[in-house]
């Protein structure tokens, strides 16, 4: 795996619940999580939540903070079951000060409803 989709897994993880406080912040370079305020992240984190939870595949969810500009979509594209656990293609682009990225993860719903993302 290219050494940039680490990162942006990395970043991505940063907006899950229980992983942010194992992520560093200031090593994800120049990617938007960086510049998000703890605001974004929960603007994200609700909509990222929503999305995997209730989007048809192909069907994009805008989330955007107006306070901070910080903004982005998310798209399913594929839903499927992997060892008995319901999982989701997910594209994520993201956009905060004028930095952005674009990723499609892996995400499977945990015993407890949390999604969380798979290796590739």
């Amino acid at each position: 795996m290219p050494r940039h989709s680490v990162a942006v897994i990395i970043a991505f993880l940063t907006l899950l619940p229980g992983v942010a406080s194992a992520v560093n912040v200031v090593s994800l370079g120049d990617l938007p999580v960086r510049y998000m305020t703890d605001e974004d992240r929960n603007i994200l984190r609700a909509a990222a939540t929503g999305t995997l939870d209730g989007t048809p595949e192909g069907n994009t969810v805008r989330w955007e903070n107006p306070k901070t500009g910080a903004h982005g979509d998310l798209t399913p594209r594929a839903s499927f079951d992997r060892a008995g656990q319901s999982c989701r293609d997910l594209e994520v682009a993201n956009s905060a000060r004028g930095h952005d990225n674009r990723i499609v993860l892996t995400l499977c719903k945990q015993p407890d409803g949390e999604w969380k993302v798979q290796p590739q």
